[in-house]
């Protein structure tokens, strides 16, 4: 189910949606530990080394725990809508189950969960003195926040057939929905495509990369980042799910910022 010639479709939205952010999960899962990378025997890490992962898996749980902010959001606002709530609750009947999407919802909550607590136990009581040692008690303590906070090994491998079950669960709606849905108008759409230039008016313009390119305009598709990763990857052969969402955020802001400045709406 795709956007049409009237708007955006908020149950595709929804779905994909969430759906980008399961697979986005699962490199949290294996991604977002305070383990250092391998180096060469004989070679030892360096005080530098370890606070510059620290420093960088915080910004990464900072920025995971807004975009699954984002997510819960985009749910709410969704489902409030009474011909989406419908839509989904017709498929209870059909499945002889509670939705799919409830499913994910609470996937979605629980990583929420995860990065406060992650957030709040790990940035408390920072030493002074950022030695390795340190680093390695924050390092345990990490492990300790995902061992109790986070996901088991199955509720993980069970991401990928959850997935399934929602794709499925989208395409019961569509053959089963009344032909309405909330549109996003015309104009309004118009404003999520690239624009020619940001920054202040007579700054240098920050030219997208090609990426970044590759990455807004298939988001403009209504591709979800599971999808645009695995378009760019041929090309991008690293790229991976939680990367293209970190662009689209970066590139919508920076959209944001350029229509404010010409006093248009942000996104």
């Amino acid at each position: 189910m795709k956007p049409n010639e009237t708007g955006t479709d908020p149950v595709a939205m929804l779905y994909g949606r969430f759906i980008g952010d399961l697979f986005t999960l699962l490199d949290v899962e294996r991604d977002y530990h305070l383990i250092l990378p391998a180096i060469a025997e004989g070679q030892e890490y360096t005080a530098k080394d370890c606070w510059g992962l620290f420093d960088s898996m915080i910004w990464n749980y900072r920025w995971a725990l807004g975009h699954f902010d984002e997510s819960v959001k985009i749910h709410r606002e969704a489902t409030q809508q009474p011909d989406v709530a419908e839509l989904i609750g017709r498929t209870r009947a059909t499945q002889r189950r509670r939705p799919y999407i409830d499913d994910a919802k609470n996937y979605l909550d629980r990583s929420r969960n995860l990065f406060l607590r992650l957030l709040e136990e790990l940035t408390s009581n920072i030493p002074k003195k950022k030695t390795v040692k340190a680093y390695y008690v924050k390092e345990d303590q990490c492990k300790a926040i995902f061992t109790r906070f986070g996901f088991t090994f199955e509720e993980i491998k069970a991401i990928p057939g959850l997935v399934e079950d929602l794709r499925n669960e989208l395409a019961l709606i569509a053959v089963d929905r009344k032909p309405t849905f909330t549109a996003i108008p015309q104009d309004k759409r118009k404003e999520d495509k690239k624009p020619k230039s940001q920054g202040r008016r007579g700054a240098r313009v920050k030219a997208w990369s090609e990426l970044e390119s590759a990455v807004w305009d298939l988001k403009t598709q209504g591709n979800t980042p599971l999808e645009i990763r695995d378009k760019l990857k041929p090309k991008h052969p690293t790229l991976t799910t939680t990367e293209v969402a970190r662009t689209i955020d970066s590139l919508r802001k920076r959209t944001n910022r350029a229509n404010e400045r010409k006093g248009k709406p942000s996104k």
